[in-house]
């Protein structure tokens, strides 16, 4: 007969799997809590601005591989929020129609809007519930995703670089054209050096001149 084995050598999953929308998402376990209310157990997961963030991002991964994209979450008091960022790999603009379907995300995931009208952040009353009928909760405040690259990426540096080249005889580049080859050498790289991290330059210089 085979021994069983106690619980502390048992392996737990330490991922949370959900479907949402038609697609499939991994999370942490701990996103699973239960709650006691009026002696009955609540079951639900809870969907914070990190988890938010997760979810994005991993849309973005599995849908669209070809794009670049960066998802970071913020908590202060009263509220909380998520920030995504998605571009192509040379830092421009993705395409109108596969941004939409990126931005739906934050429909579908934000926890409210703010009424500029009345001066309150009115929140949602409808329930969101995964493809199995777990409800999702606790959802950020405010989700943001923006359509280019996060500010000092390569794909930021790289997306500055082609539209200085792109304006290279533009009049209203001139002062910076005159800097960049008076001052560095006519290095668009040296000349933005103290805007970047010491990883940054690093990284960059790979890619720029």
């Amino acid at each position: 007969m085979r021994p069983i084995k106690p619980l502390n050598q048992v392996k737990m999953s330490k991922k949370l799997k959900i479907k949402l929308n038609g697609n499939e998402f991994t999370l942490p376990i701990e996103s699973y809590r239960e709650s006691n209310w009026g002696g009955s157990i609540e079951k639900y997961i809870h969907m914070s601005a990190k988890n938010c963030a997760t979810v994005i991002k991993q849309f973005v991964k599995k849908n669209y591989p070809e794009l670049k994209v960066w998802a970071k979450s913020d908590v202060y008091s009263g509220g909380s929020s998520t920030r995504v960022s998605v571009c192509n790999k040379d830092g421009s603009e993705v395409d109108y129609e596969t941004f939409n379907k990126i931005k739906e995300w934050k429909h579908i995931l934000q926890g409210g809007n703010f009424n500029g009208m009345e001066d309150i952040y009115e929140y949602r009353e409808d329930k969101l519930t995964t493809e199995k009928g777990m409800e999702l909760k606790y959802f950020p405040s405010y989700i943001f995703i923006d359509n280019k690259p996060q500010w000092g990426s390569v794909e930021y540096w790289l997306n500055q670089y082609n539209e200085y080249k792109s304006n290279i005889n533009n009049p209203d580049y001139s002062k910076q054209r005159e800097i960049m080859n008076e001052k560095y050498n006519g290095s668009f790289l040296e000349m933005n050096k103290t805007y970047m991290s010491k990883k940054e330059y690093e990284r960059c210089s790979l890619v720029l001149k």
